[in-house]
């Protein structure tokens, strides 16, 4: 009975063909004790259409609507991609759409929400349109804001503990005997962005180290952001000895303007990135980074949204995996 279709479905249960075609496409007209008998029976003998049997019956589509970045690094290739995996092994499917750097969510929110997602995971910082989008969806299906929070916006929110990961970068910097030490910070505002020069800033702070003129605001995410950000260090009259990215790519846009400036890596240069993309070991001088945990953040989200859609819990969820400190080859002790 594998191949079965709508029509022998109904012989088999001695209804009519229309009976049956009204149940799968959400007629009304039929009554609620023969709805469920197709249903269930579509799924009991192996209809092919018992996927949309089993939905129609719970009432969902079984598909996770995501908002990516377009960023081109393999840090949220690898989280979006564990993600998938993990939603179809329990039987749901993740469509993602990617947002522009340049510009909000709020096409991408209403494309998924038109696909009746059973929920959305927003991964870029929000704008003030977003926002707006996002508290109608809330209304509707669970909301979790991947790698990204507000702490004044009551969201379902998972990540990873940028604070506590930047910190550790930043006092291995200064156990090598570093003092000055720039950061190159990401977006202000950004959740993810503030957390880590916060975490730069307690273990300057906790070495007595003033860091006023050491930090570099309001950039993006990007390489290209790096490359600026480095010419701007290199016009400095006191250079820094080390520098902390607050991601890989801004840390691949720093190393790429060092090298063409003549600085020798780690000779001359300290430098440290964010996120443990996979690049940042093919370097000619491998990259030490913050590995976050991106094969487990995916599976994990996937998790957590799945629970989100069964539960329905009141209170938002709050969860920070653990990121850990990659030692390579792109730190030394300052020159004298």
């Amino acid at each position: 009975m594998s191949k079965l279709t709508q029509r022998d479905l109904a012989a088999h249960l001695g209804l009519s063909y229309a009976t049956v075609s009204r149940v799968f496409n959400g007629d009304t007209r039929v009554t609620e004790p023969t709805r469920r008998r197709v249903l269930e029976e579509a799924e009991r003998v192996g209809f092919r259409g018992h996927a949309l049997a089993r939905a129609l019956r719970l009432k969902r589509s079984f598909a996770i609507g995501v908002v990516g970045v377009a960023y081109a690094d393999t840090y949220w290739a690898d989280v979006l991609s564990a993600l998938d995996r993990r939603a179809r092994a329990s039987g749901y499917h993740v469509i993602i759409c990617h947002r522009q750097a340049d510009s909000g969510s709020a096409s991408e929110i209403h494309f998924l929400l038109d696909r009746r997602v059973d929920a959305l995971v927003v991964c870029p910082h929000p704008t003030r349109e977003d926002l707006r989008e996002m508290r109608q969806v809330q209304e509707n299906v669970p909301l979790l804001m991947l790698n990204n929070r507000l702490p004044d916006f009551p969201a379902h929110y998972i990540g990873t503990d940028s604070r506590t990961g930047s910190r550790a970068a930043c006092e291995y910097l200064l156990s090598l005997g570093h003092r000055r030490i720039a950061f190159v910070a990401g977006p202000e505002g950004d959740y993810t962005a503030e957390s880590r020069l916060g975490g730069y800033r307690e273990a300057m702070a906790g070495a007595g180290v003033d860091d006023s003129d050491l930090i570099l605001h309001g950039g993006g995410w990007g390489k290209d952001y790096g490359t600026r950000s480095a010419r701007d260090i290199l016009a400095w009259a006191q250079r820094p000895t080390a520098i902390l990215a607050a991601n890989d790519p801004i840390a691949f846009g720093v190393y790429l303007e060092l090298r063409a400036a003549g600085v020798r890596i780690p000779e001359e240069m300290s430098l440290v990135g964010y996120s443990g993309d996979r690049s940042g070991e093919l370097m000619s001088t491998p990259l030490t980074t913050v590995a976050q945990p991106a094969e487990l953040l995916g599976r994990r989200t996937a998790e957590l949204v799945m629970e989100l859609i069964e539960e329905q819990p009141e209170q938002p969820a709050f969860e920070e995996l653990e990121d850990r400190l990659l030692v390579r080859d792109s730190c030394a002790r300052p020159s004298a």
